[in-house]
């Protein structure tokens, strides 16, 4: 293996985890948003976001052709630990409210099409995560 495929699976890897750190954070800090004139934006923002947290979870895999490396790049999921639950939290509030509901975000009125959409589309995306992360981890070279 030539040296500058070593450097892009790990360039890949860690490009990958801390895509999926920030998506999760962001999840994570949605309810401590006051609601303001803007107040979904967060919401537009993880919505978009998403594809790109799946895409930065199916990268996990690239590093597995380096079994010296990997035993180094699975501590790496534990923060999961820590902040998947956090971001089930909003994910679980907006089923209740938005989708089930039918309640917006921030405003009493009813919810958008995208708003009834975003909790079941971020529980796909945090599972597709979990998924890639327990993979990634369990994997034996």
């Amino acid at each position: 293996m030539r040296f500058a495929e070593v450097l892009l699976r790990l360039g890949c890897n860690l490009v990958g985890w801390m895509v999926i750190y920030s998506h999760c954070i962001w999840l994570a800090v949605i309810p401590q948003i006051v609601c303001g004139p803007e107040g979904d934006e967060l919401y537009r923002l993880s919505l978009g976001f998403s594809p790109v947290a799946i895409g930065a979870a199916l990268l996990l895999g690239l590093a597995h052709k380096l079994p010296s490396v990997v035993g180094y790049l699975k501590w790496l999921a534990l923060p999961l630990i820590i902040l998947v639950p956090l971001a089930v939290i909003p994910i679980l509030s907006a089923l209740e409210t938005t989708t089930f509901g039918s309640m917006g975000f921030c405003e009493s009125i009813a919810a958008t099409g995208w708003q009834r959409a975003w909790a079941p589309i971020q529980a796909v995306t945090l599972m597709i995560i979990a998924a890639a992360s327990i993979l990634f981890v369990a994997k034996r070279n």
